[in-house]
């Protein structure tokens, strides 16, 4: 009897232990599986890419706060040429052309102070980190790409010809990576395992010289085969360049897809289209997928069906400045001029483009950023002054809702940043962040 009470205390002790181990093995297989809709790195809520989203469209979503104001500057070292990245917990990423120390740093949000900081190799200074959810960065410097965990440390290296550019996700746990002399990859984000074959639009590609042709890219020459990040369309598994063929007269539109046939992904070309002039700048991509634009040599904005490749309209804009744009989801455009040109709007009417408003007395130095909110922000030149301020202006009408100025500013902006609590932050070329949050969170800290 003793012998058997004794089994029954052993037994009744072991198996709660036993139900303990049994679950913690259960959740180590759970999380050892195929998890995709848990595991599977996506782009951050925040401005996670180089145009803010996948598609360079420069738009934002989250509200600004009505107490907006500035909160820190930092200078980098370095003039700034590449627009900022801001996460999902607002850590604001920034590239710089610095002559030591660090050309790549991530700043902290509630003061400015560094996170990280790394020395990369030349092209990291003119690129803008791709951010996923879990605040991993992947960025791009001469003859490599590299995968960063949250805290700055390596995650892997994955080997390119010529200098990567802004990477985009194409699909969950896919990042696409394009170079300046025309290799394109598909990259399994936790692996870096190829998830397509690489394709090479080049036969000139040259594995030996990483900066052969890098230094047409600044003007889009023809030896820069590729000199502008892509924009994707996820939902289509397609993609768009600015890609300048080996031997041809001018760059053109290219629409690749990277669908998968018979259970495997594989890139190849849908379209091109021979843009008159040439194409200069980043493509950008509707919200709906069904428009591509793109800046010609020529000055004109050229709007592409993107199934088909065929023109929808072309707008004369006069020049191409940045040859970059902000495009909302109801098809309103504000082209970026060069340095000092009105703010101007558009609207994509199908088969046209109309101006809506042009604001002649508002010199912007700044790619311009469109929000749900109806309203858009940009960097202008004060009047009469070299100093700039960041301005926020109605949709509807054009009209100043709010001026905010940059302390100590001088020449231009690379554009706006957004985060997911809407804050703001901008650099100026001389190499200055300015980091722009609520009046009561500055207050709260």
């Amino acid at each position: 009897m003793a012998a058997t009470a004794r089994g029954r205390e052993v037994s009744s002790r072991v198996r709660p232990l036993a139900a303990l181990l049994v679950t913690s093995i259960a959740l180590l297989v759970a999380a050892c599986s195929d998890g995709h809709i848990d595991v599977r790195t996506v782009a951050s809520p925040g401005w996670s890419s180089y145009g803010g989203n996948a598609a360079n469209s420069n738009f934002a979503y989250p509200a600004v706060p009505d107490d907006l104001e500035l909160s820190w500057t930092r200078p980098t070292g370095g003039p700034v040429t590449a627009p900022l990245s801001i996460s999902n917990q607002s850590n604001v990423g920034v590239t710089a052309d610095t002559a030591n120390g660090c050309n790549w740093l991530v700043l902290d949000p509630r003061n400015g102070r560094k996170n990280f900081c790394k020395r990369m190799r030349p092209g990291v200074e003119v690129n803008t980190a791709l951010i996923d959810q879990f605040d991993q960065p992947y960025i791009g410097e001469e003859t490599t790409f590299l995968a960063w965990n949250a805290g700055g440390a390596i995650r892997w290296r994955m080997p390119v010809i010529g200098v990567p550019l802004p990477g985009k996700f194409a699909a969950p746990g896919q990042v696409l990576v394009t170079t300046t002399q025309g290799q394109v990859l598909l990259i399994d984000s936790q692996t870096a395992e190829f998830a397509a074959p690489e394709v090479r639009l080049r036969p000139d590609a040259n594995p030996d010289d990483p900066i052969a042709g890098y230094g047409d890219c600044v003007t889009n020459g023809p030896r820069c085969a590729i000199p502008a990040a892509p924009a994707v369309d996820t939902d289509h598994e397609r993609f768009f360049l600015n890609f300048w063929p080996q031997g041809a007269i001018a760059s053109q539109v290219r629409a690749m897809t990277y669908a998968e046939r018979d259970g495997a992904r594989t890139m190849s070309e849908l379209w091109h289209a021979d843009v008159p002039g040439g194409v200069v700048g980043p493509p950008t991509l509707s919200a709906d997928g069904a428009t591509v634009y793109a800046f010609s040599r020529l000055g004109q904005i050229v709007a592409l069906d993107a199934a088909t490749g065929k023109t929808r309209w072309t707008y004369r804009n006069g020049g191409y400045g940045f040859a970059t744009m902000s495009v909302s989801p109801d098809g309103l455009i504000i082209p970026t001029g060069v340095l000092g040109a009105p703010l101007t709007l558009l609207r994509d009417r199908g088969d046209h483009a109309e101006q809506v408003w042009q604001r002649k007395d508002l010199a912007t130095v700044s790619l311009s950023t469109l929000t749900d909110s109806d309203t858009a922000w940009t960097v202008v030149r004060d009047a009469g002054k070299n100093s700039l301020s960041l301005t926020e202006v109605s949709t509807t009408d054009g009209s100043t809702k709010r001026v905010l100025s940059l302390p100590e500013s001088v020449g231009f902006a690379t554009g706006v940043s957004v985060s997911p609590k809407g804050q703001l932050a901008v650099a100026t070329n001389i190499g200055k962040v300015y980091f722009f949050d609520s009046r009561s969170a500055i207050a709260g800290r």
